[in-house]
């Protein structure tokens, strides 16, 4: 039997394809939720006490997503197959989002190159330099030196400054001004430790958009719940098991060879061939030779509205003036015009709410009236819904945590063989952690998994 412990997207997305090839699996989750970042709540969950408003249609509302989950773009080959095996492909959407800043009280796009000759924080000069990074090209020591195309690999940057890097390939202005109120508002205090690879894919992301300058995404119009109950029934919804959580990994001549589960407080032991990390059980950290990486804790409000009339046409707006969160992401502005329901908005912070303890009540009043000051089509009284909730994620500096998925550290103690790392660590976190990423980082331990019967260690990327 196969161990997955973990019931996220990328413990999933292992537990098909090892079902798929015939292996018998069985998954742990820890938590009474399935999906990871792709959990999702009945709307009518909240912590107030009014309820969601009906569909004119009479048709029950979509399950809301706990969290702004970035599912995937047009490059992602591995995931866009797995979801036309299972039969999703028809119901993936695809549309440009649009991304802004909020400088001196006013939202101002930031995808289109005229859209930046706009932007007020950046000069003329600052705005070039911006230009050029994004695309890839070094002019530094211009005209002295001729440029260079196609400059830049982020993974020869994973130990690099962010800051040091954009300082020295733009200028001073284009850190303080543009990225970094973008590393602040989604790593807070840690974003000094933010790797250059993650300014690079974001850079390169760029390169990719429309010709108006947008990202192109992929999305599920019912919520990512879809995804979760279609990997739930392919695994078989009777080989996962909630709130089992794992208390010891047996081994044997320096392999893996049971696990032990605790659940309804008792406990079982399961004979295993191999284990799949998909989180890492509670106190397991050390003895598993887990990556050292440093984690931020990111508070995550939901606000759900009945107003037909969205606050910002952008997807994504990242606060440059002074606000207690520092991100509006707007998903409802992805779907059709004449869908029914109002508008839902997360506004996240970069560690601040968790790292001075303030309660989820402290959060909810201090967050809504900095939305009510600084968006002023927001009106509480249509006001549905507030959930607070919090994400735990790696700050992607390069060294602990990977750039591409596949970048492994040496660990410096022995692990088991026959034990394989889907973890958040192990997961695309640059230019952000997506669904996506965690899907193709479960079907690549899955074909290490299924590989010959030579084990792979934890110390080893599964990448093969």
């Amino acid at each position: 039997m196969i161990g997955v412990v973990g019931g996220s997207l990328s413990g999933l997305a292992a537990a098909y394809r090892l079902r798929q090839r015939g292996y018998d699996v069985r998954v742990f989750e820890p938590g009474d939720e399935l999906g990871g970042i792709a959990a999702t709540t009945p709307p009518s969950t909240s912590s107030s006490p009014s309820q969601s408003p009906p569909s004119p249609s009479g048709t029950p509302a979509a399950p809301l997503e706990r969290v702004p989950v970035s599912f995937t773009r047009p490059g992602d080959e591995a995931v866009l197959e797995l979801l036309a095996e299972l039969g999703l492909s028809d119901r993936l959407e695809w549309g440009p989002i649009r991304t802004a800043m909020y400088v001196d009280g006013t939202v101002h796009p930031v995808d289109a190159p005229w859209e930046f000759l706009a932007y007020p924080p950046l000069s003329l000069s600052d705005t070039a330099r911006l230009a050029t990074l994004q695309s890839g090209i070094d002019c530094r020591g211009l005209p002295r030196r001729r440029p260079r195309f196609d400059a830049y690999e982020p993974s020869d940057y994973g130990d690099v400054p962010a800051a040091e890097f954009v300082r020295e390939h733009a200028s001073d202005a284009v850190y303080e001004r543009f990225y970094g109120p973008l590393l602040e508002a989604r790593f807070g205090s840690a974003a000094s430790d933010v790797s250059a690879a993650w300014v690079l894919e974001h850079c390169r992301g760029r390169r990719e958009r429309t010709r108006f300058g947008r990202e192109m995404r992929g999305y599920f119009a019912e919520s990512a719940a879809v995804l979760v109950e279609s990997l739930v029934d392919a695994v078989g919804r009777e080989r996962i098991t909630t709130n089992a959580r794992v208390s010891e990994l047996g081994t044997t001549d320096g392999a893996v060879e049971s696990i032990t589960v605790d659940r309804g407080g008792a406990s079982e032991r399961h004979a295993v061939d191999a284990i799949v990390l998909a989180t890492v059980p509670e106190g397991f950290e050390s003895s598993l030779g887990s990556p050292s990486a440093s984690f931020r804790t990111r508070t995550c409000l939901r606000v759900s509205t009945s107003a037909e009339t969205p606050l910002t046409d952008a997807y994504r707006v990242t606060m440059v003036d002074d606000a207690p969160f520092g991100e509006l992401v707007a998903p409802t502005l992805l779907r059709s015009p004449d869908a029914p329901g109002g508008h839902q908005y997360y506004l996240l912070d970069g560690g601040e709410a968790v790292a001075e303890d303030r309660s989820s009540a402290t959060v909810e009043r201090r967050w809504l009236e900095a939305l009510a000051t600084r968006f002023s089509a927001f009106d509480r009284n249509d006001l549905v819904a507030v959930d607070s909730t919090r994400i735990r994620q790696p700050v992607p500096d390069g060294v602990h945590s990977s750039v591409d998925g596949m970048s492994s550290n040496e660990r410096t103690i022995d692990t088991p063989d026959g034990l394989y790392d889907a973890t958040v660590v192990r997961q695309p976190q640059f230019p952000q952690r997506r669904a996506g990423g965690a899907l193709e980082t479960g079907l690549r331990c899955a074909r290490a998994v299924s590989e010959s019967s030579r084990r792979v260690s934890v110390r080893q990327p599964a990448d093969h």
